[in-house]
């Protein structure tokens, strides 16, 4: 193997098409050979698995810091009574947070082990299934790899799954362990009290004793109980001599639990083959019950291996800090902790609740509480549309509350910096005096020291994307999903400030455009549907033959349902997704996604679902508002208007609204990575529907 990284761009071409008759594209880094793992100068991995790649980055950092925490100290509860008097108070929650707690990779690669021997006491061995259902922690994390120590394999489930969801999985996947948190213990103790544990004979989870004595208290109250409950602090002491010691309540000190045992102490491991399964990565459901996607080690490893490929030189181990807080059960949250951890970097987590300052009390000696953000001053973090769209309003409402001056300042800057790297085809001095002279009070907000974003799980508007790129940092655009491990295509920081795409394919997958059939979208004009083959390819579905066989041809090609441009230098471009491409009553085709992301940048708007079918007479929308209390008269006007701003077509405008100020992340109307569920949406709403459209 070579030790020169290869280049990411030849004759000004990111990727180009091997194939003119089948419409297939490669990344010129992957051009005569996909790239099945990580590869040096950046690694030297004995074997594709995530065991020998965790085994390589402890080794390699040892006493480095590797993952940092906050433990939560207090939770406080205010209830404020609503404008509304017919409407019950609400209750506000706010939380004392510690300072960041780190270990090191040597104490990671202890704890690691030593959970693995306490799963292998259980009576776990290879090939058996442990069900990880737990926010983003260091201990999914810890579990996780202490399971691919043993061959164990992870199944995985958003901590926000409704219970249905949730009995679906622990039903079709049969774990022989589940580990849980203190938020997600008590549906365990639910199911478990409801229909019994079937094959689950442990339950392991993390907490402080007050956090999770209620569920505990449950758990160990079911007659004729059929499982072993343990803290994980009592596997973490797990030795060869026998069972972990009973803690009798009373688990590690704060000192013990995070240094681990300094014992010397070998701990026998089971590795894994290439080609064993890692994961079954459940999606969040969109379209109806969950579907595990089976991805083996050998999957993984060429994902984060064309990760590092791709933007491996943009890191630097001795001073990039990273935040995790999405769900560790998503691909994008899994692939690029495991990514960034491996090159040496530390791992800050986070919660989604506590990244800003308003749900934080005062801690320490402060005057103000401190969100994870301002407390760990990442430089890189990654955000689904959703989290980006929100810091961006949240910037915009305060811009908006100073004066004339200061607001016309800010708006000229943007476009300033905007005209300078049009001009110049990047920063300079000069765009970084205005980041320094305008923009530094926006950036404090995210911790100050911000150098790279990515942006992936769904399309990001062109406005939010712009402004960010403007305001905070470069934004890098991301393309995955489930099937293929996270990494499809993601845009480089070397090409520069680009909207509306996500730069080349990965260079561990080749790329077909397949035509769609009655569509302007045929493949071999640089357009059509995205097909994607090569080692980060999921395995199948699990259990499902049928669904495998929708989406996987007997050669290979995993059929995406998106619909995508390829262009001149090898860039793709999502437009849409083929079953969300209508054709209206006059023969129009809109593309429904593409117009949600414009419509989202009003600030007014929250969430939107746009409805229409193949032949509708227009669109119509329903919309969850950032305030309640609008009329749909009031929305409707809003959103012509951005319409209006975007340049959108008169076949992509709204011409009806129904408000729903309901909830939607509570309601059933999204998934728990935030994609709208289309079909509830309308099913909650047919009849309004119906009856608008007659007036059209």
């Amino acid at each position: 193997m070579s030790e020169q990284p290869k280049p990411t761009c030849v004759d000004g071409k990111y990727a180009v098409k091997v194939d003119e008759e089948q419409s297939i594209y490669r990344s010129v880094m992957g051009k005569d050979q996909l790239l099945d793992r990580p590869e040096p100068p950046l690694y030297h991995v004995k074997d594709r698995t995530l065991a020998h790649l965790f085994e390589y980055m402890t080794d390699t950092y040892d006493n480095k810091d590797a993952m940092g925490w906050r433990d939560i100290i207090k939770v406080h509860k205010v209830e404020k009574k609503s404008a509304d008097p017919s409407q019950k108070p609400k209750t506000w929650i706010t939380y004392e947070l510690s300072d960041y707690k780190w270990m090191t990779y040597r104490q990671a690669k202890q704890q690691c082990h030593r959970i693995g021997l306490g799963l292998t006491q259980t009576g776990l061995k290879k090939g058996d299934f442990v069900m990880i259902f737990a926010a983003t922690c260091p201990e999914w994390i810890l579990t996780a790899h202490a399971c691919f120590t043993q061959s164990i394999t992870i199944v995985t489930a958003y901590d926000s799954m409704d219970d249905k969801s949730i009995q679906f999985i622990i039903d079709q996947a049969r774990p022989k362990a589940i580990f849980a948190d203190p938020s997600t213990l008590p549906v365990v103790a639910k199911l478990i009290q409801k229909s019994g544990s079937q094959t689950v004979h442990t339950i392991i989870y993390t907490g402080q004793d007050w956090e999770v004595e209620e569920a505990v208290a449950k758990l160990d109250k079911i007659e004729n109980k059929n499982f072993n409950l343990v803290h994980i602090d009592e596997l973490k002491r797990s030795t060869k001599k026998g069972k972990a010691p009973a803690v009798n309540g009373d688990h590690l000190t704060e000192e013990s639990s995070a240094a681990g045992d300094d014992s010397n102490e070998e701990v026998e491991l089971n590795y894994p083959a290439p080609d064993d399964l890692a994961c079954v990565m459940y999606t969040s459901g969109s379209t109806g019950t969950p579907k595990g996607a089976q991805l083996t080690h050998g999957n993984l490893m060429a994902s984060i291996g064309s990760a590092a490929a791709m933007v491996g030189d943009q890191f630097n181990q001795d001073e990039d800090i990273v935040i995790s807080y999405l769900p560790l059960a998503h691909v994008l949250e899994f692939v690029i902790s495991h990514f960034v951890v491996s090159m040496g970097c530390r791992l800050g987590f986070g919660r989604a609740r506590t990244l800003l300052d308003d749900a934080v009390a005062p801690s320490n000696g402060r005057s103000k509480g401190l969100g994870d953000l301002k407390a760990l001053k990442p430089t890189l973090m990654a955000g689904v549309p959703t989290i980006w769209e929100r810091i961006r309003k949240g910037i915009l409402a305060e811009v908006n509350k100073q004066s004339f001056v200061v607001r016309s300042v800010f708006y000229a800057a943007l476009n300033t910096k905007w005209a300078i790297i049009k001009a110049t085809g990047s920063e300079n001095v000069v765009t970084r005096m205005i980041d320094s002279a305008v923009f530094g009070k926006a950036k404090e907000l995210v911790g100050g020291r911000l150098r790279l974003t990515l942006t992936g799980g769904a399309g990001i508007s062109d406005e939010t994307h712009w402004f960010l790129s403007m305001v905070m940092c470069y934004v890098i655009a991301g393309y995955g999903l489930t099937e293929c491990c996270g990494v499809c295509a993601v845009t480089l920081p070397r090409m520069g400030h680009r909207l509306r795409t996500v730069g080349p394919v990965a260079p561990s997958l080749e790329m077909k455009l397949a035509p769609v059939p009655d569509t302007e979208y045929t493949g071999d004009n640089g357009s059509g549907e995205i097909w994607f083959r090569g080692p980060s390819v999921m395995k199948g579905y699990f259990q499902l033959p049928e669904e495998t066989e929708k989406v996987l041809t007997e050669d290979g090609w995993f059929k995406t349902g998106d619909i995508g441009t390829v262009s001149e230098d090898g860039t793709l471009s999502i437009k849409d997704r083929v079953k969300n491409l209508v054709k209206l009553q006059h023969g129009e085709y809109v593309a429904l996604e593409k117009c949600e992301a414009v419509y989202r940048d009003a600030r007014e708007i929250k969430s939107i679902c746009i409805i229409a079918d193949n032949g509708s007479p227009c669109l119509l929308a329903v919309v969850e508002p950032s305030h309640k209390g609008v009329s749909d008269k009031e929305i409707l006007e809003i959103l012509k208007q951005q319409a209006k701003t975007a340049g959108l077509s008169r076949t992509e405008t709204v011409m009806g609204v129904i408000v729903d100020d309901s909830d939607w992340m509570t309601n059933g109307f999204m998934t728990s990575s935030s994609k709208i569920k289309r079909r509830e949406v309308r099913k909650a709403h047919e009849k309004q529907i119906t009856e608008m459209w007659k007036k059209f």
